[in-house]
């Protein structure tokens, strides 16, 4: 019989149908529920529905759904939730799945519901702004099972018999008995009077069972007619109707006539007579007819049966009554025995031990002794009982009732039988049935797991199998992949488990009920992995010997991975008022794709830039989060935040940066003096206006030549912007310039923080000589190329002018060339030089006299050489071929290089040398560059063998190295050839390293497409090399770049495939501990 809401899940269709229906004009929340009363069987799975009106598709972070139920239990209990997309059960084994929930479907399910999940139900939904809920009743119950016994009641007219109607394991206990008599095959009547219905009787697992009796004493012509006990319930679709039909016969009457010849005898014939019939009617011995026993078609494995014989018409009444049964494999066996005399009690119980019955003359039992034996000899669970009616005539009729708790193993097929041994009987009358008994088969319910599947965390899937009997199950997990491959990873049997894999453990829990059925919870535990798992289906098949029936149960694995972030970086480090900051946050390792990323200055959203997504070997994924933003004073103390929502996490996941400091460069005007052409014994003034800087602790200080002024000889003056909350300041000082401040150098120095803003000034008297700046002839200058300085002085008598050149404070060298050259008003002083490495760094000094100033006037130049590193030789070694125990000199050259401050070291193996190491003073060599020489003396020793010699020079922080390899013949013995170093433990020489320029793959490059670039590295293979890209000022993911050798082993390649944000691409390669650099401007289209 099908009841309303049981079942597991609605056919999907239906629902889109509904929902279809149900859709108003408008977008209103409503709430459509199913029936008002929802019935289901106990032990089955029930759907309450409850439809959610008037949207097309949800949108879960904005649903909430509640389950509550009122019975005599509780008052508006939550019987579950769904809040903040997370579903909360209470009552366990409750769902709803988040997929129906989208399309508008709320309904609850509840798997083999009990009669503690009877009441009312309540579903309210929230879906923000809008509130409905709506109500169903859910009523539980359990189907009677119907017995009458007998099914085919035989009586003798004059005589009574009993018909026995039963109807067991109810719920709830109102039920309804009639007894009718069918008049045709249309019509019936009620029958009242003979009829006997007790109340019902509680069982412990709250079902009850109620029985009735008719008594007939039936007419001749009531032969053949049809009677039925019709039980009502609630739990039944049509009455239950259990017929029998009455079969009447008429008394045989056997009664002697006494013929006598002599009437005249007749007090002699009256007393034949009267004796003849008072023996026929009262003493005559009848025997009992046994009817068919009934009930036996449809055992259950440990459940309690029951069977009816009915054993009518004989006298006298005193009868034994045994029961037997005979096994597969045994003999016959008595079990129960029974008698009317000498016992009182109609009742006998089996005791533990069992007995044989010995079908001679004389019945006895026979212990089987002990308990412990094969299941054909085990003793059958029974209970006989026995109900005997006599009529007037002592003619009596036994209904034999006979409860039986089977057991599958030993009980099918075995021979059930019935003895009845009677003083009419010259051998016991019996009648048998074979028993027919059955298990149970497993119920597997949906296997419950986690709401949320997180990448590397353990997990484990649990399979209910409930209320099967016998025990003997078999379970086995199955790992169906994306191709539909099936692998089987477990195997439980008889209580082993069989895993196949190393990453998967099994535990199975057991648990026996009250009615011997058994309950089964298999537990797989895995540590999923995106790459392995997502997507992949695993199963739980079970296979039940007893009823030869399997089952299975799959869920679908959908690993999530949560994301981490990086702390938040920001470039320009220190922050600059107005000027944009970039942040960058790199997210990493998630999985799925689908992720939200917004940025946050306190609670106001900002715009957000993302790059492409990219997934590692693991099936990871990893992003980096950008925002721009230009602060101002205001922002500061406020906090910045990189907000992350994804599927595995219930709450969003954020990093924070809070802008603690904030600058803005202040914008130095040029200095002004006043009056604008000065002359000596007259006041003037130098001012110079500071603005538009943050914060406002900022330092100034005058200099006069290389003297600083005393702050109380100039004035400060500051302001804020009230608007911007800027500063600004002016500053002043006023001096009487003397004929000998005529070329004076004044200088304001402006300290911002780490930042000096200087203004220079050179004050010149009218009337006297007026010095430029030193102009070089080759602006980018070069070592070996000459080049002239040239010092120009107007304003005066050329005659009264004379100069003097200088380097670094020295005068200048014969290399060097000085020249005076005379145009009109005006005199220049030329030097001509060859730039060598002697004049990396140096400065050059033009000073300037005339006869009326009592210092000369300076005039400074610093030549742009450029910083050029050494170049190292290959090592030598004396003797070429080197001893053991004898000492070898190892020689470096060290050429073309600007700078003197080398450092040499020398190293075995990586451990520094510091004795014998000779290194020579640089000179300048044909290149005009400096050279010298390094020279180690080391004494080898037999463990030296293979290991190797390195020169290391560090030149402007930048290290360059030459190494030898160790081959000694010391250590071998006469006659055999030099010791070669294994091919694995060789130490890489080193090679000379050529980083090319980086080169554009891609044709025609357009913004926001992919773009390829690469950069070739001659002399390297890539195990010994470190490479890095970067996009502006963030660095590109390793996932995007691609290393690799060159097939001819000349070299390697570094390739980067991204989409670009910027248009400076740098890229940096480390060998040996030297670091090469490279950039390339990209144009977009």
């Amino acid at each position: 019989m099908v009841f309303q809401g049981v079942q597991e899940r609605p056919p999907k269709f239906l629902w889109i149908l509904l929902l279809y229906l149900s859709l108003p004009d408008t977008d209103a929340l409503g709430i459509k529920m199913g029936e008002s009363l929802v019935k289901a069987l106990r032990d089955h799975d029930v759907f309450i529905p409850c439809t959610i009106t008037g949207y097309s598709e949800l949108d879960t972070t904005q649903l909430s759904v509640t389950w509550t139920i009122t019975n005599k239990a509780a008052t508006n209990q939550i019987v579950y939730k769904f809040l903040s997309q997370s579903h909360q059960p209470t009552r366990p084994g409750s769902y709803i799945p988040t997929s129906e929930l989208i399309t508008g479907n709320a309904g609850l399910h509840l798997p083999r519901v009990q009669f503690t999940d009877e009441g009312e139900y309540t579903c309210t939904v929230f879906y923000t702004p809008d509130k409905d809920e709506g109500q169903s009743a859910l009523q539980v119950s359990v189907q009677p099972t119907g017995i009458v016994a007998p099914t085919d009641v035989v009586v003798q007219t004059g005589s009574e018999k009993s018909v026995m109607c039963e109807a067991n394991g109810f719920y709830p206990k109102d039920i309804t008995i009639q007894w009718v008599k069918y008049l045709n095959d249309s019509n019936c009547v009620p029958l009242n009077k003979g009829t006997c219905t007790t109340d019902p009787i509680g069982n412990k697992d709250g079902t009850f069972n109620i029985s009735s009796h008719l008594t007939v004493t039936p007419r001749l012509d009531e032969d053949g007619d049809e009677y039925s006990c019709i039980i009502s319930h609630r739990s039944l679709k049509k009455e239950q109707k259990l017929n029998f039909t009455l079969t009447v016969k008429e008394q045989d009457d056997k009664t002697s006539q006494v013929i006598g010849a002599v009437v005249a005898t007749v007090v002699v014939t009256f007393i034949v007579v009267l004796a003849a019939s008072g023996y026929v009617t009262f003493i005559k011995k009848q025997p009992p007819r046994l009817s068919p026993i009934t009930g036996a078609e449809h055992l259950v494995h440990m459940n309690k049966g029951t069977l009816s014989c009915q054993i009518s018409g004989y006298r006298p009444e005193p009868i034994k009554i045994v029961l037997c049964l005979k096994r597969k494999g045994a003999e016959l066996e008595a079990i129960c025995s029974w008698e009317s005399e000498p016992q009182t009690d109609q009742s006998s119980k089996r005791e533990e031990q069992s007995v044989a019955i010995n079908f001679d003359e004389t019945q006895h039992l026979v212990s089987y002794g002990d308990s412990h034996l094969p299941p054909a000899q085990r003793p059958l669970r029974v209970e006989m009982f026995s109900l005997i009616k006599t009529n007037k005539k002592r003619i009596s009729n036994c209904q034999c009732t006979i409860h039986i708790t089977p057991n599958l193993e030993e009980d099918d097929g075995a021979e059930l039988s019935v003895w009845v041994t009677h003083r009419a009987l010259s051998v016991p009358s019996s009648v048998s049935c074979p028993l027919k008994v059955e298990g149970v088969r497993p119920k597997l319910f949906t296997i419950v797991f986690p709401l949320r599947i997180i990448h590397g965390e353990s997990l484990t899937l649990t399979c209910p199998i409930n209320g099967f009997k016998p025990k003997p199950l078999s379970v086995i997990w199955i790992r169906l992949d994306l191709e539909g491959l099936e692998t089987e990873i477990v195997s439980w049997e008889d209580g082993k488990s069989n895993i196949k894999y190393s990453r998967y453990s099994h535990c199975l829990k057991e648990n026996i009920h009250e009615d011997y059925s058994s309950s089964f919870l298999s537990q797989l535990t895995v540590k999923p992995t995106v790459k392995e798992d997502h997507g992949v289906k695993y199963i739980c098949r079970t296979f039940h010997y007893a009823t030869n029936t399997g089952a299975e149960e799959r869920m679908e694995m959908c690993v999530l991975a949560v994301p981490e972030l990086h702390q938040i970086k920001t470039f320009p480090e220190i922050p600059c008022v107005g000027e944009e900051i970039k942040f960058s946050c790199k997210i990493h390792s998630f999985h799925p794709q689908k992720l939200e990323v917004s940025w946050y200055k306190g609670n106001e959203v900002l715009s957000t830039e993302n790059s492409t997504t990219a997934a590692n070997d693991n099936g990871l994924l990893s992003f980096t989060s950008r925002i721009t933003y230009s602060p101002c004073v205001r922002d500061i103390g406020k906090k910045f935040r990189c907000e992350v929502s994804h599927l595995s996490l219930q709450n969003p996941k954020c990093v924070s940066w809070e802008l603690k400091h904030l600058i803005h460069k202040p914008s130095v005007g040029p200095m002004e003096c006043n009056p604008e052409i000065l002359e000596h014994n007259q006041l003037a003034t130098l001012s110079c206006i500071i603005k538009d800087f943050y914060p406002k602790d900022l330092s100034i200080q005058w200099y006069k030549g290389p003297e600083a002024v005393s702050c109380d000889n100039y004035t400060e003056v500051l302001q804020e912007d009230q608007t911007s909350g800027l500063f600004s300041k002016t500053t002043e000082m006023s001096f009487i310039p003397s004929i000998n401040d005529h070329g004076t150098e004044f200088q304001l120095e402006v300290t911002a923080g780490a930042q000096v803003v200087k203004r220079t000034i050179c004050i010149e008297l009218k009337g006297l000589p007026q010095v430029k700046d030193i102009i070089c002839s080759n602006l980018s200058p070069k070592y070996g190329k000459p080049l002239t300085l040239s010092c120009e002085v107007s304003g005066c008598n050329v005659r009264d002018i004379t100069a003097e050149w200088q380097m670094g404070n020295n005068p200048i060298t014969t290399r060097m060339r000085a020249e005076t050259q005379t145009n009109g008003n005006s005199v220049s002083f030329l030097l001509t030089l060859t730039p060598t490495a002697e004049h990396y760094g140096k400065l050059f000094t033009c000073l300037i006299k005339h006869n009326d100033l009592k210092q000369p006037m300076k005039k400074n130049i610093s030549l742009r050489l450029p910083d050029v590193p050494p170049t190292l030789s290959d090592i030598t070694v004396s003797p070429k071929r080197p001893e053991a125990n004898r000492e070898a000199i190892f020689h470096v050259s060290i050429s073309g290089f600007s700078a003197k401050g080398l450092q040499v070291k020398w190293l075995k193996s990586f451990i520094p040398l510091t004795a014998n190491i000779t290194t020579t003073e640089p000179h300048i060599g044909k290149d005009e560059l400096y050279s010298c020489t390094s020279t180690l003396k080391y004494t080898l020793t037999d463990t030296d063998h293979n290991k190797f010699i390195r020169c290391e020079v560090t030149a402007n922080r930048e290290i360059k190295g030459k190494q030898f390899q160790l081959d000694l013949r010391g250590d071998e013995t006469e006659g055999k050839q030099p010791l070669n170093a294994p091919e694995d433990n060789k130490v890489p020489l080193q090679k000379t390293v050529e980083v090319k320029e980086i080169e554009c793959v891609t044709p025609n490059p357009r913004k926001g497409e992919v773009v390829t670039l690469q950069c070739m590295i001659k002399g390297q293979d890539v195990k010994h090399g470190d490479f890095s890209w970067s996009d502006g000022i963030f660095p590109i993911d390793e996932s995007l770049i691609d290393n690799s050798s060159l097939t001819d082993g000349s070299g390697c390649i570094s390739k980067v495939t991204f989409t670009p944000e910027h248009g400076k691409i740098r890229f940096e390669t480390t060998f040996n501990f030297v670091t090469t650099e490279r950039t390339y401007q990209l144009q977009l289209a």
